[in-house]
């Protein structure tokens, strides 16, 4: 009897330090950038485009259910020439969708540069004094509206219900840096907490 409470303790210990199963293992990245773009998933580029009619899709895993996904992009008509515009989803294997226009986004337009090397991509980052993209038209609508049918012929489905976003108006800055964090990350830098689950809406 005394073997067998024993053991009964081991198993409840071993079940009570078990890893949780999280829901979300994988996810699918769709990005498009005008005009051109590179992201990064935890620190590792994953996907670069240069053509805002094509976007690219690109499979990741999570780790431990998360992920930080990082995001540059340029506008190649310098300031008021052009308009610069970023749109981009991301759909988790448990239906989650996030895109941008949700929030959870945040942007950076103050380095100015396409070169950046202060490990802006990495998931440690310190990110604490980026703001929120300004939300512009919805996929489908407004300046871009004539490039969906040839997107969504790489976007395939789901459809993209993702809004454009800029940091800032659309004709200021054409270096722009993006973040997105999925799951919830134990401490940030200087101790800052960062919960972006509510950041997620789930479709279906």
């Amino acid at each position: 009897m005394r073997i067998m409470r024993w053991c009964l303790l081991i198993v409840s210990c071993l079940i009570s330090i078990a890893p949780p199963a999280y829901a979300q293992k994988k996810g699918v990245l769709r990005i498009s950038g005008d005009n051109a773009w590179a992201a990064y998933v935890d620190g590792t580029k994953v996907a670069e485009g240069n053509n805002w009619q094509a976007p690219t899709v690109t499979n990741f895993d999570l780790v431990a259910g998360r992920a930080t996904i990082s995001v540059f992009v340029h506008d190649a008509e310098p300031a008021a020439a052009g308009k610069g515009g970023f749109l981009a989803d991301i759909i988790l294997d448990n239906k989650t969708y996030i895109g941008t226009g949700d929030p959870g986004w945040i942007c950076d337009k103050s380095f100015n540069k396409p070169d950046r090397k202060d490990g802006w991509e990495k998931p440690n980052f310190d990110d604490k004094k980026w703001e929120e993209p300004v939300k512009y038209e919805q996929f489908g609508a407004g300046i871009w509206g004539f490039g969906a049918a040839a997107m969504r012929a790489f976007l395939k489905d789901p459809d993209c219900t993702a809004l454009w976003v800029w940091c800032g108006p659309n004709d200021g800055a054409d270096d722009i840096y993006f973040r997105y964090r999925i799951g919830t990350l134990a401490v940030e830098p200087k101790g800052k907490l960062a919960t972006v689950w509510a950041a997620a809406k789930t479709k279906g």
